[in-house]
C-alpha cells in the first residue's frame, strides 16, 4: 500500500537479488502492525487517537526530513508538482490514521487490519467511478465478494458487532481516496517527496486539532510514540526501495504479511485471536484483493504510485 513507481522504470535483476529486495519489502510491511501496536497500548490507556496520530507522524516526518533534504535538495521538496493534491492527499491519510487509532483502541488489530483491505477494492470501485478506468464484470465480481467478507468481520447486526469497526471502515474509505489519488499523481513526485508531505502536512494539520484535546503523556507514551515514528519510517523506505527495484506484480501480495504481524502482535501483546468466522472474512477480502490486482495487471499494467 506504498507508492511504487512504473514497472517500466525497475531494472531486471538475478534471482538473488530479486530474492533480497522482496525480503526486505516483506521485512517493511511486517513492521508497520508493530508500530500499531504501540497506537493501541496507548489508545487502551487513555491517549486520545488524534494525539497518538500526530505523534505517529510528527515522529516520521521528523526521522524523514533530513534524509529527503539531503537526497532531493530543498526546491523539489518544497516545491512538489501539484501541491494541491498533495496536500488534499496528505489530508486523506491523516483523517485515515486517526480513524484507525480510534478503531483499534477498541477492536483487535487483526479485525481492523482485516477492515482496512477492503480499501484496494474500494480503489477499483472509486477508479471506475471517478477516474472512468474500465472495470469489467470479473473485478466488479470480486469487490462485491471482497465487500461480502468484510461484512463477516464487522458482524453487523449481530451481539458479536463492535462499534469500532465502523472507524476501522471509515478508515478504509479514507485510505482509498488517498489511493485514487496517489495513483492519479503517478510520476509527478519522487515517492520519498510525496510521503514526506504526507507526514509534514498531518504534523501541522493535527498539531492544530490537539490543541483544545491534549492530554499530559510520560515518557513511556513520549517513547512509544518515538518508536512508532521510527518504525513507521523505516518500513515505508524498505518499502519503497524495493518497489524502486522490483515489478509491482512481485510486490503484489506482500501487504498482506500485515496481517498476518497483526494477528501475531494482537495475541502476543493483547491476547486476542481472530475467530473462524473472522479468519474466513479476512481470507475473503484477501482473495478478492489479489484477484483485483492481478486482473488489473494482466488487462492494463498501470503505475502503481
Amino acid at each position: 500500500m506504498t507508492p511504487r513507481p512504473p514497472a517500466a522504470s525497475q531494472p531486471a535483476l538475478g534471482d538473488r537479488a530479486s530474492v533480497f529486495i522482496l525480503l526486505a519489502a516483506a521485512c517493511g510491511f511486517l513492521m508497520l502492525p508493530v508500530g500499531d501496536t504501540f497506537g493501541k497500548i496507548m489508545g487502551e490507556a487513555g491517549v486520545a487517537p488524534t494525539q497518538i496520530a500526530w505523534g505517529r507522524w510528527a515522529a516520521q516526518t521528523v526521522i524523514l526530513t533530513p534524509v529527503v533534504f539531503w537526497l532531493y535538495g530543498a526546491r523539489p521538496v518544497l516545491r512538489p508538482t501539484r501541491l494541491d493534491l498533495q496536500l488534499l492527499r496528505a489530508l486523506l491519510i491523516g483523517l485515515a490514521t486517526i480513524c484507525y487509532f480510534t478503531a483499534i483502541r477498541d477492536v483487535p488489530l487483526a479485525d481492523a487490519a482485516g477492515v482496512l483491505f477492503i480499501a484496494p477494492l474500494l480503489v477499483t470501485a472509486l477508479s471506475a467511478l471517478l477516474l472512468k478506468e474500465h472495470v469489467g464484470i470479473r473485478r466488479w465480481s470480486a469487490v462485491v465478494v471482497g465487500f461480502l467478507g468484510m461484512l463477516l468481520i464487522v458482524k453487523p447486526g449481530t451481539g458479536a458487532f463492535q462499534p469500532g469497526a465502523l472507524w476501522a471502515l471509515g478508515a478504509a474509505f479514507l485510505f482509498a481516496g488517498f489511493m485514487v489519488l496517489t495513483r492519479r499523481m503517478a510520476g509527478l513526485n519522487k515517492p520519498l517527496i510525496t510521503l514526506w508531505w504526507a507526514g509534514a502536512v498531518s504534523t501541522v494539520g493535527m498539531g492544530a486539532l490537539i490543541v483544545p484535546i491534549w492530554t499530559p503523556i510520560g515518557w513511556a507514551e513520549i517513547a512509544m510514540m518515538c518508536a512508532m515514528g521510527a518504525i513507521m519510517a523505516l518500513g515505508h523506505l524498505l518499502i519503497i526501495w524495493a518497489a524502486d527495484r522490483v515489478e509491482a506484480s512481485a510486490m503484489a501480495p506482500l501487504p498482506y504479511l500485515e496481517m498476518v504481524m497483526a494477528t501475531v502482535m494482537g495475541y502476543v501483546v493483547f491476547g486476542d485471536f481472530p475467530t473462524a468466522v473472522t479468519w474466513a472474512g479476512c481470507g475473503i477480502v484477501i482473495a478478492a484483493g489479489l484477484f483485483v490486482v492481478f486482473r488489473e495487471r494482466r488487462a492494463a499494467p498501470l503505475p502503481d504510485h
